[in-house]
């Protein structure tokens, strides 16, 4: 007799691109945090980072808080 347990798998961030998956990885559930604290750990550009980081919220992972230099962001 065998008895087969097939177990869900979960992968919350199924969407991301590995790009994303970089980013995500320094973001906070708690803490706001700009683009000035993200930069220095991400091996990308401000710019693509910034792209990212939206394109992130357009998602619905990334919330983003303010505009222009205070824009901050955290995970949703």
């Amino acid at each position: 007799m065998r008895i087969k347990i097939v177990l869900p798998a979960f992968e919350t961030n199924a969407d991301l691109t590995e790009d994303e998956k970089v980013i995500y990885k320094f973001l906070s559930k708690t803490m706001l945090k700009p683009i000035s604290e993200i930069a220095p750990y991400i091996p990308f550009g401000k710019s693509k980072t910034t792209q990212l980081l939206k394109a992130m919220g357009e998602k619905g992972v990334v919330a983003i808080e303010g505009k222009g230099r205070g824009t901050k962001y955290r995970i949703k």
